[in-house]
């Protein structure tokens, strides 16, 4: 059974609904971390790093800051525990070994493709702001950024920490974190895109984006960096491996998917798939344990 929450209005609110319906998992993963403990956490408090993070929450992104406090109420679990997630990528995007996207080839209505990897912990969150687009999301309990998600616009995102060194950076909060503002925001992939180009933000990932007009594009941040990947001939693949990367291209050019189920069959773990163009998300089981497949609408 795939849980879903529904958060819905103001910044705190949205915040609120998350961690009171997560409440159980954010303190079971609290109690679990020993490092976390209340000695530990007055430590770092103190420290010039984690004042610098929740400086510039407030600063740059304030109303991820209002979710990530009115979580933490809502949970009874430390805030400073949550950012300190955050700052370690934890709250952000997890990691993905590899992740797609693909144009639907023209297909009228299908618009752009996206998948990556489904953490087991997932959860659908129904997101409803006070002022912006409703999406639907994919995130694990304690998360900000959707691993992905899509709007009512069609505009569909996928986020990835990536491996590697990080370049020296300006500001500390995860840049993944935009994802959130470009599924409330932006109803097209350009002005997305030019969004994730120019605003502050630090940490290593990938930021996929597509539209219903079938554009697909990437956004990798490396500390100040930022390149935007588009597709050349074919799709677009992140992989930590290159030689897995390139196997998933030549399998990705053959398949040539039309459909979220398409490109799901290209990777062979859990997947999220997000349909831009029927504004849709899909909880995929991997093909050699194939369970029941799940689809959601924004």
């Amino acid at each position: 059974m795939v849980e879903v929450v529904a958060c819905e209005g103001a910044p705190r609110d949205l915040g609120t609904d998350q961690g009171t319906h997560c409440r159980a998992a954010l303190r079971a993963r609290y109690r679990g971390q020993a490092r976390w403990r209340r000695a530990q956490l007055r430590l770092l408090a103190e420290s010039a790093a984690r004042r610098r993070l929740r400086l510039e929450l407030r600063r740059f992104y304030p109303q991820q800051a209002e979710m990530l406090e009115a979580m933490a109420r809502a949970a009874r679990v430390p805030a400073a525990w949550l950012r300190a997630m955050l700052a370690d990528g934890e709250g952000a995007s997890p990691p993905a070994d590899a992740f797609a996207l693909a144009a639907a080839n023209g297909a009228p209505g299908r618009g752009g493709l996206l998948a990556r990897p489904l953490p087991a912990d997932a959860i659908v969150r129904r997101r409803r702001p006070e002022n912006g687009f409703r999406s639907v999301e994919l995130v694990q309990p304690w998360g900000f950024a959707p691993l992905a998600g899509v709007n009512e616009a069609g505009l569909a995102v996928a986020c990835a920490a990536q491996p590697g060194g990080v370049a020296r950076a300006r500001h500390v909060v995860p840049a993944a974190l935009l994802a959130l503002d470009c599924l409330r925001r932006f109803d097209r992939l350009e002005g997305a895109v030019d969004w994730l180009s120019v605003r502050p933000g630090g940490g290593r990932s990938a930021i996929a984006l597509a539209d219903p007009s079938g554009e697909i594009a990437c956004v990798a941040v490396d500390g100040d960096g930022r390149t935007v990947v588009r597709p050349v001939d074919g799709p677009i693949v992140r992989a930590a491996d290159c030689a897995a990367r390139v196997e998933l291209e030549k399998a990705l050019r053959e398949a040539s998917p039309r459909s979220g189920s398409d490109l799901g069959r290209c990777l062979d773990v859990p997947l999220a798939v997000v349909e831009s163009g029927r504004r849709r998300i899909g909880w995929l089981g991997a093909r050699s344990a194939r369970g029941a497949d799940h689809w959601f609408e924004a």
